[in-house]
């Protein structure tokens, strides 16, 4: 015969309850953070891939760069992917 455990406690369940409640707690991203300017470089050769574009911040998603990427370039009929980093540049460090 198997063993049974007993059923958790209410403080047991009350910190599980809590806990997935943080878990489904999705931050959202301000709408009054402004803009950022954002300039496309190839890789390989280092060169720029085209104009620097100001764009807001809370539109900044890897689907929106790679979008704009490819209208940049002239690539709306292909809709290549690219693997876009943010490299920061700070003056004075």
């Amino acid at each position: 015969m198997a063993t049974l455990l007993p059923p958790p406690s209410k403080r047991r369940k009350v910190q599980t309850a809590q806990k997935a409640q943080q878990q489904q707690d999705v931050q959202t991203v301000p709408d009054n953070l402004g803009s950022v300017r954002v300039q496309f470089f190839d890789q390989a050769t280092g060169s720029a891939t085209g104009p620097a574009v100001s764009i807001p911040v809370a539109d900044a998603t890897v689907k929106n760069l790679e979008t704009l990427l490819n209208t940049l370039q002239g690539n709306v009929r292909t809709l290549a992917t690219y693997n876009t980093s943010l490299g920061l540049i700070c003056p004075g460090r």
